[in-house]
């Protein structure tokens, strides 16, 4: 646990213009500030209501260290429950997903209805004097929030210079709305499965990572052709991205921009391909659904790539090119746990959900052609890190070249920069200081 010796002021010092300093991957006390001071009062993403479609329906997961229940009520509404019994401190469910119409305790039985509510304590003559079951409701997090299917929470009540749900999540609605949009039926689904893995690295590797376009033609040369192009990675693509043009960064790459929009949410914009050639089967059946659902004019701007990857900081991304939702869960200073969910177009014909979930098999599983190179990278950055020969992690690409953005306090640049990994840490900085 922190002793007190990395108070605001020592805080502060870590992170300056250009660089930050190593401990903030690294020093162990400052993981467990991280857990305390941000993850523990932060807007976290917790779930998608399609994950518990029906009355009972639950998974289970983790806010920060914070074990909790997404759940949905016999009325129908969602919620987010602490994970503990109010008796004894037992872990109620066990299980990542399942059905309870009630929540049974397995050490001494107490049991809860689906709103938290203490429903049954057995053998109650032996409960205290005054003893009220109402006094033994499960805890619930202190704030939730939806938007679009999507559950976030905070542990942390309103006030103390945080920010309301709707403040944070405002900078972020269009870039869920640009993958929501593109279901036929207006919502999508998280119900086909999800890729679990951990890397040996600090958690915030995997942050920075997804809205980092500087490593991809480095990091992912194998997925490169000689003609600099990346394989596809969109169904009815013919071929992907030109990364590398001879032996420069090709120019359609460096046109990536990146938008920093506030509260650590950054997002890139999407890369450059031929539009007019996109064809196959699937991807055609699928035009026609969307077509058919909201008509010729908004199909064509729904389908027109505005988006690459989006950072809802801290602990949620998702990506319009291979459709999904990644979760990062940290676990230790150097040690992280990510979900992989695949989007499922709910409206849309099955072939077209089915190449999309296969397309992400190939990019972002483990054992996949993109994501094992991000991997090897961040366990080879935490060991590297570990040198004392320099204390400094250099974030200074396109220091002070960025402009605004096109909506009012946001700025922008080019994705190939560094400026959303700073704007991560300004972030960072503010949610550290003591409430």
């Amino acid at each position: 646990m922190p002793d007190g010796s990395t108070d605001t002021r020592s805080l502060a010092a870590l992170v300056q213009p250009g660089r930050v300093h190593r401990r903030v991957y690294t020093d162990p006390e400052i993981f467990e500030l991280e857990m305390a001071r941000l993850f523990g009062r932060s807007w976290l993403y917790v779930g998608h209501a399609s994950q518990v479609p029906s009355p009972g329906d639950f998974i289970t997961t983790e806010l920060g260290r914070q074990p909790v229940i997404l759940i949905r009520h016999q009325d129908g509404t969602i919620r987010v429950l602490l994970n503990r019994c109010t008796h004894r401190g037992v872990k109620l469910l066990a299980e990542r997903s399942g059905n309870r119409p009630r929540l049974v305790c397995l050490y001494h039985g107490w049991t809860y209805d689906t709103d938290g509510a203490l429903a049954r304590v057995p053998i109650d003559e032996g409960c205290a004097p005054g003893f009220r079951t109402c006094d033994f409701n499960l805890a619930t997090a202190a704030r939730t929030g939806t938007y679009r299917g999507f559950v976030f929470a905070s542990l942390a009540p309103e006030g103390g210079g945080l920010p309301t749900f709707d403040e944070w999540i405002a900078p972020m609605r269009r870039n869920i709305d640009d993958i929501v949009d593109r279901a036929p039926a207006g919502e999508i689904a998280l119900d086909v499965g999800v890729h679990r893995y951990r890397f040996r690295g600090n958690w915030k590797m995997q942050v920075e990572n997804v809205i980092d376009s500087y490593h991809v033609p480095f990091s992912h040369a194998s997925t490169v052709n000689r003609k600099g192009v990346q394989f596809s990675r969109r169904e009815g693509d013919a071929e992907g991205a030109k990364v590398v043009d001879g032996q420069r960064t090709a120019a359609s790459w460096k046109r990536r921009r990146g938008h920093d929009v506030g509260h650590g949410h950054g997002w890139t914009s999407n890369t450059e391909l031929d539009e007019g050639s996109r064809s196959s089967p699937a991807w055609n059946e699928y035009r026609q659904a969307l077509d058919a659902a909201v008509g010729r004019e908004r199909a064509e701007q729904i389908l027109t790539p505005r988006m690459h990857n989006s950072m809802l900081y801290p602990n949620a991304s998702f990506m319009g090119l291979n459709m999904h939702i990644r979760v990062i869960r940290p676990l230790a200073v150097d040690l992280t746990e990510v979900n992989v969910y695949p989007i499922r177009l709910v409206g849309a014909p099955e072939a077209i959900n089915v190449r999309n979930t296969r397309l992400l098999n190939v990019t972002h599983a483990a054992a996949s052609f993109v994501q094992s190179d991000d991997i090897e990278a961040f366990a080879r950055q935490q060991a590297g890190l570990a040198s004392r020969q320099g204390d400094w992690v250099d974030i200074s690409r396109g220091l002070d070249a960025d402009e605004p953005g096109d909506e009012p306090g946001t700025r922008c640049a080019p994705s190939t920069g560094e400026l959303l990994v700073r704007a991560q840490f300004r972030a960072w900085l503010d949610l550290m200081r003591e409430a």
